[in-house]
């Protein structure tokens, strides 16, 4: 429901996956499990890309949003899906009370002007769903008529809905096994990783399914794979690819991501020695700045007398 930053890779790789169909069917029977699940047709499905201009004038395009229709009456359905979001937010219901509206307010405009006067006239149900990525406890109120000041006085004249929150950390190894996608399955374990040595024990214990993916799936999620691999893998020689799709023996493989893990520990490691580094040189900036002798400074920063003096050179 955010502008589009389409360079996010995080944002890039979560909407390649519900993009697919089969990926977004397998979230609303296993993440969603709600009851009237069983009432949509799922062959009706398919994604329905709209721009909107909300009352901040800005265009703004639906994250992703979802046509669909319910077995028997063919009645239509739209699903937003906010898939973005990594931090809690506190207007989440007030966001999409506005693409609520703009969803029916351009269904209304695109009926018949006929039908739409008759006494059966029906707007479609929009059903909000709220991906939440982030570590923190989603702590935002998931009614809109709790966005409205001293909303218990008013009861039901209030208008409100509720969104339905699927919290990735609410997720493991467990619950992700039956999951009718396996890509969704897998890139869901992948969300829950922190690190870059996260990343390969992930890929190393679900290689089987990732190798049983179809050709669009491996698409999708070599996609995710480039990313990964951009924002974690820094120095890495070799990428996640080369490795899960690898033919090597089983025991070649393990030794691939043993060698893997292995480098990338040493690379936090680096990366931790390089950050510290970093914070002594700035403290013997500042103390050089404000005159400190050269034997406090390296009893604080543990710089050498060498660097300190090379660093008086430079300011």
């Amino acid at each position: 429901m955010s502008g589009k930053t389409t360079d996010n890779p995080h944002d890039t790789r979560l909407k390649e996956i519900f993009h697919n169909k089969e990926a977004f069917i397998s979230f609303l029977q296993d993440c969603v499990k709600a009851a009237w699940f069983s009432v949509l047709d799922e062959d009706s499905l398919r994604p329905c890309p709209k721009t909107f201009i909300l009352p901040d004038f800005k265009k703004k395009e639906v994250d992703i949003l979802y046509e669909g229709q319910l077995k028997g009456s063919g009645r239509k359905v739209f699903f937003i899906l906010h898939e973005n979001q990594s931090t809690v937010d506190y207007r989440m219901n007030f966001r999409l009370l506005n693409y609520i509206v703009e969803i029916l307010r351009d269904y209304y405009n695109h009926s018949d002007v006929n039908e739409r006067e008759r006494k059966n006239y029906k707007l479609p149900a929009v059903l909000p769903i709220v991906f939440y990525t982030g570590r923190r406890r989603w702590t935002a109120a998931t009614s809109m008529r709790e966005a409205f000041t001293d909303y218990k006085k008013f009861g039901d004249s209030l208008i409100n809905f509720k969104y339905i929150l699927v919290d990735v950390k609410n997720y493991d190894d467990n619950s992700v096994k039956d999951f009718r996608s396996k890509l969704l399955k897998v890139m869901m374990m992948f969300e829950r990783t922190q690190s870059f040595e996260e990343v390969v024990q992930t890929a190393k214990k679900y290689k089987s399914d990732i190798k049983g993916l179809n050709a669009e799936e491996q698409r999708v999620l070599n996609s995710a794979f480039d990313i990964l691999d951009k924002v974690y893998g820094g120095e890495q020689e070799i990428n996640l690819k080369d490795i899960v799709y690898s033919n090597r023996s089983a025991e070649e493989v393990d030794s691939m991501f043993a060698d893997v893990i292995t480098n990338a520990k040493t690379l936090v490691k680096k990366s931790k020695a390089e950050g510290k580094k970093e914070q002594a040189i700035e403290m013997a900036k500042e103390m050089l700045t404000d005159g400190e002798p050269i034997e406090k400074i390296v009893k604080y920063s543990k710089l050498t007398v060498q660097e300190i003096e090379a660093l008086k050179d430079e300011i």
